[in-house]
């Protein structure tokens, strides 16, 4: 029988991977738990490199993700969860402030790479390659860069001041954006001529259809066009009118942007959906933002019909009602026989879903993600084509979710460099530290912060920030509050029950994974050892088998009696 060891083996927490009810958290892999440690030590800088490790887009992401990391945070289930898109903001913001610029992780390479598409995930790929030492040129079809983040993100949710300071974050790692660059099938036959790789990232833009009579009637519009001219200051083009009464159909990201910029310019907007607010993909504190500003809402309203009346639009539903849970997971709904409505508008806008327009490609291809096979193009260079972002997901309920194709753009990245002759590192298998494996009774309740934000009465005619920063004093607390799960944050709780048989050494905090701050004396190993392991507030200690493939932590963390009084061997 083999014998059993404790160990500090550290684990993911359920905020950066999956809830004990597989709900995914944070998509763009932030590593959570290390990031906010350290900002409650006041080591902002460091936090801020924590999280750009994973995500060029921090500051935006703490202010307008739905931040899934918050429900599947522990915390939810003792109090309240902890405020990580708050803090994700404030540290991400402070990095800027400060002046800091990225750290690259990579010698300069002789590859060269061209990535199709200038937004989120364009800008992901563009920036996790050339930290890595890829020479890496984007290319835009429209004058400015950012697609989605600049073009259908209102500025109150993200201004684009803090976009432009992403923005140079990302050029700082020396990549090259052309902007008024419109790839089509030539020129991208020559993109894969020319480079040693090609992303495609263009995004989903093309219009949705509902299918149904009027849609094509002057009056209705696109919601992603509509936001774009808000986004791009075109308000004449829009051309509003006080007290306009405007339509949008759907329940999701644009649908929401849509009603919310409309009462911003004087409009009078209700949302029509086919199912509740609960299965609306936008978070519920934004559905009650919006309905406290004056949006009016039809739920369980599906559109049958647009017509052209004298003076309006009119727009006919047909009431629904929930039914069994569908392939989304929702429940789907499905029609009251015989009960429709009518309502009029002065405009209608679609915000349904958009889709990838893939025609650069050619007639022929398919998408094995992160592979992209385009059977037009030469057979030599077939292979050089990856895909990322929503242009490779197409329209789903998480199309727009600019965290979701972080994630991709990562996953995309490491496809990339392994086809280069990369070998690319990846973290060990680790346990996940849920709920039932903490030990609560260390911690204490409570509350979450209130943000400041812009009153409701002042918010009209104009498109300013509604929440502020929080300030540092205020992030250092409330990071506190994280249960840091999986993680060694040297409570000392472990050395406090060991009876000796743990050694305290003298070392700073890191975020690195493996890094431990405790020793095992040998002799000393006894059921105290074990005592301290249950002891752990957070997880972070684990029981496994001498001879397993934890063996060389056991090398590392272990010491006998003669090591130790010959010195440690960790004091070079």
């Amino acid at each position: 029988m083999k014998k059993l060891l404790p160990l500090y083996i550290n684990r993911l927490s359920p905020c950066y991977s999956r809830d004990h009810l597989g709900n995914h958290g944070c998509y763009a892999r932030n590593d959570i738990p290390r990031f906010l440690h350290l900002t409650a030590l006041g080591r902002f800088d460091e936090a801020f490199y924590v999280l750009k490790e994973t995500n060029p887009f921090s500051s935006g992401c703490g202010r307008f993700c739905d931040h899934p990391c918050e429900t599947a945070c522990n915390r939810t289930k003792y109090d309240q969860p902890v405020d990580i898109k708050a803090l994700e903001r404030f540290v991400s913001d402070a990095g800027y402030e400060k002046g800091l610029k990225p750290k690259m992780t990579g010698e300069a390479k002789d590859k060269k790479i061209a990535i199709v598409g200038s937004g989120p995930a364009g800008l992901s790929s563009a920036y996790f390659l050339a930290r890595c030492g890829y020479r890496v040129e984007v290319f835009e079809k429209h004058e400015v860069a950012g697609g989605l983040l600049t073009e259908g993100i209102p500025a109150y949710r993200y201004p684009r001041d803090v976009f432009e300071k992403e923005l140079a974050f990302i050029k700082e790692t020396g990549v090259v954006i052309h902007t008024c660059a419109n790839i089509n099938k030539e020129s991208f036959k020559d993109l894969a001529g020319n480079y040693d790789a090609v992303i495609v990232a263009t995004g989903a833009h093309k219009p949705g259809e509902l299918g149904i009579e009027g849609e094509q009637l002057d009056g209705v519009e696109n919601g992603i066009a509509f936001l774009k001219k808000v986004n791009l200051g075109q308000f004449e083009k829009l051309g509003i009118k006080k007290g306009e009464k405007i339509g949008v159909i759907g329940g999701g990201y644009t649908a929401m942007d849509v009603v919310r910029c409309a009462v911003r310019l004087g409009a009078e907007p209700t949302m029509v959906y086919r199912r509740t607010s609960a299965e609306m993909t936008a978070h519920q504190g934004e559905v009650e933002e919006t309905k406290r500003e004056g949006v009016k809402f039809k739920f369980l309203r599906s559109p049958l019909k647009i017509e052209k009346t004298e003076d309006a639009l009119r727009l006919t539903v047909q009431k629904m009602k929930l039914g069994p849970v569908d392939e989304s997971g929702r429940s789907k709904p499905v029609a009251v026989y015989g009960e429709t409505e009518t309502y009029h508008f002065d405009r209608i806008v679609l915000a349904i879903g958009d889709k990838p327009d893939l025609f650069f490609v050619g007639e022929k291809f398919t998408v094995d993600f992160p592979r992209m096979i385009c059977r037009d193009l030469p057979e030599d260079v077939q292979s050089k084509i990856f895909i990322t972002g929503d242009a490779a997901m197409g329209a789903t309920d998480n199309t727009g979710m600019v965290v979701r194709v972080v994630g991709l753009a990562q996953d995309t990245v490491k496809s990339v460099r392994e086809y280069l002759g990369e070998t690319v590192e990846t973290d060990k298998n680790r346990k996940t530290a849920f709920y039932n494996t903490l030990n609560t009774k260390y911690f204490e309740k409570s509350g979450r912060l209130i943000e400041e934000t812009v009153p409701l009465e002042k918010r009209n005619g104009n498109f300013d920030e509604i929440v502020k920063t929080v300030d540092a004093d205020l992030a250092q607390l409330m990071a506190g509050r994280c249960f840091n799960c999986g993680i060694c944050i040297q409570c000392d709780w472990c050395w406090h029950y060991s009876d000796g048989s743990l050694i305290k050494l003298d070392r700073e905090w890191t975020p690195e994974k493996d890094a431990f701050y405790y020793e095992f004396l040998t002799e000393k190993v006894s059921d105290a050892t074990f005592k301290s392991v249950e002891a752990c507030p957070r997880a972070a200690l684990s029981i496994s088998s001498a001879g397993s493939a934890t063996e060389s932590l056991r090398e590392e963390q272990y010491i006998t009696k003669s090591e130790l009084e010959g010195g440690n061997r960790y004091d070079n």
